[in-house]
């Protein structure tokens, strides 16, 4: 038996920097606004969000640094406290302990020493602040707003990684305000677009999630029999055990807390006999040495010659083809963020790729394929699945049926990439079975990308040898391959040169991301490398789809 979530969750972590006094249900000044759903489902719903005396919510007022730093405090409940002289100006004052809280996290930095806890928040503060606190690095520092150029240089990653993801929504202008007062309004809709369930008390929970559930309950709880479509996430407050049993967490587990994770999964007690038995889950080495890279491939032959990247002396490779585009080969379209290849080497095809953040941040969870089409976009790569970077649990994207089958119908080339985090070649070919296994009944006309990333030792695959992470993106691309797709590799410079074998994984389509801007001095891509796919820019804007979107041009030799 299992007991439903209570709707009173979150009742401490915005009531002392969100309000005055408690008052329920409904506001009097909340009914026409633009984040009445928002403010409705913590206050009516959940029962969490207080107002005035006068039964206000005052949805436009800004709030200080000292009480967004209340918010963030009890919302994730942060243990250890920097040194009370860390700042000149807190000593006595009502924030001091939330502000040396988000300090010792690395989240409140402050000014000169000061911390200006009685100082109006402003948009890129607080959405900073925000990113900080939920471990949110960014991929670009590119902005997609049209008053980019007003943004700190601090600010300009967070914003633009909360914004790709989907995160802030109320910019319907164009512009982001950025030096302008955070509202109570703003602050609920970003925390109500990051987090769709917060377990706030130590109880069972069973009960599907479509976006992200996060748990900071210091007793901590158990989930079962559920999936979570978007991120797990454990509170640095979270103290006692979380048990998850027969769950699909479709998105990655980001555990802050110090707490390890009891997962169970459920798993026939005899092949033969139907019947189920609970068996914990615990990351193991193979008992066996497993597959060796030397048995899947055959290292590329080098040229001799060396270049220096990161400190280190790479390798030229052979059969690697060198870059053939430069400056002067591309400009940007009208609107500034599509770039159009002028060079001649090359005929090109205009793409994006998506993953469930894309529909999330569309009308009804729904990407408008027609008129995505109808927007000039000749190609599609959908994220069909992911290993979750920190647990290795393998997921399909929750909605990569209904975009594999839209862009389709749409008339619309259409590929898929997988998200991968293998450190074995058997773990290598699971993904790639995976990946077969949920295209089966879905027709694609386009590439299989094995997409594995790294970008610091939160990733499970944090020191996997050069070796083996070739071993494994080949082993991948060959199982694929068997299976009648045309397989791809996705992979950064840092991957790329550090990790993968050029040489050896050369027989294969490339896709490369460098992202650019209308500030970039370089607008081409400087890997070294010739690539078939360039994702170029993360901050793209597509008909019929929310939010901002990864724009690609393929390079097609004439």
């Amino acid at each position: 038996m299992h007991i439903r979530l209570p709707k009173r969750l979150l009742a401490a972590a915005l009531a002392g920097a969100l309000a005055m006094t408690p008052v329920s249900a409904a506001f009097v000044d909340t009914e026409a606004h633009w984040a009445a759903d928002a403010i409705a489902k913590w206050s009516e719903e959940y029962q969490i969000i207080q107002g005035y005396e006068d039964g206000t919510f005052r949805p436009d007022n800004s709030i200080t640094r000292g009480a967004f730093a209340g918010i963030l405090d009890r919302f994730l409940k942060f243990q250890a406290q920097a040194p009370a002289e860390t700042f000149s100006d807190t000593a006595g004052t009502y924030w001091e302990s939330a502000i040396l809280k988000l300090n010792a996290a690395g989240i409140y930095l402050g000014n000169n020493g000061k911390a200006l806890a009685s100082d109006t928040i402003t948009r890129q503060q607080a959405v900073t602040m925000i990113a900080r606190a939920f471990g949110i690095d960014a991929a670009t520092d590119t902005l997609p707003y049209l008053d980019a150029e007003q943004f700190a240089e601090y600010a300009r990653g967070p914003v633009a990684e909360m914004t790709s993801r989907g995160y802030i929504t109320d910019s319907q202008d164009g512009s982001f305000r950025p030096l302008e007062p955070i509202t109570r309004a703003e602050i609920v809709s970003i925390l109500n677009n990051m987090i769709q369930v917060l377990v706030q008390e130590t109880v069972n929970y069973s009960s599907d999630v479509s976006g992200t559930l996060m748990i900071n309950a210091e007793g901590g709880a158990s989930l079962a029999d559920m999936t979570i479509a978007g991120d797990l996430i454990l509170a640095p407050g979270v103290s006692g055990p979380v048990t998850l049993n027969n769950v699909t967490v479709q998105g990655a587990v980001r555990n802050f807390s110090s707490v390890e994770l009891t997962v169970f999964q459920v798993v026939p007690t005899d092949p033969a006999q139907p019947g189920e038995t609970q068996t914990p889950v615990t990351p193991v080495t193979p008992a066996g040495p497993g597959i060796q890279p030397s048995e899947v491939y055959t290292p590329g032959i080098t040229t001799g010659e060396t270049f220096e990247y990161d400190k280190r002396q790479i390798p030229v490779y052979a059969d690697a083809e060198p870059i053939q585009l430069y400056q002067g080969d591309f400009m940007w379209n009208d609107t500034g963020d599509r770039l159009i290849y002028t060079g001649d080497r090359f005929r090109t095809r205009f793409g994006i790729d998506v993953s469930a953040y894309q529909n999330r941040a569309s009308e009804n969870e729904t990407i408008d394929w027609e008129a995505v089409a109808a927007d000039g976009v000749e190609f599609a790569m959908v994220r069909v699945g992911l290993r979750g970077y920190s647990s290795g649990g393998i997921n399909a994207d929750a909605y990569y049926a209904r975009n594999i089958d839209g862009a389709m119908a749409a008339g619309i080339e259409t590929g898929v990439y997988f998200f991968a985090q293998a450190i074995t070649v058997e773990e290598a070919i699971e993904e790639a079975d995976f990946v077969i296994e949920l295209l089966r009944d879905h027709e694609i006309n386009g590439p299989v990308a094995y997409d594995w990333e790294m970008s610091d030792s939160r990733y499970r695959v944090y020191g996997t040898p050069p070796e083996m992470a070739t071993a494994c993106a080949i082993a991948f691309c060959e199982r694929i391959a068997e299976a009648g797709y045309t397989p791809m590799i996705y992979a950064g410079t840092y991957v790329s040169y550090i990790k993968y074998d050029q040489g050896a994984i050369a027989p294969y389509l490339s896709w490369y991301p460098e992202y650019k801007s209308d500030t970039s001095e370089k607008l081409y891509p400087t890997i070294r490398y010739q690539m078939d796919y360039w994702q170029f820019t993360s901050n793209c804007s597509i008909a019929g789809i929310g939010g901002r979107v990864d724009a690609n041009l393929q390079f097609i030799p004439w």
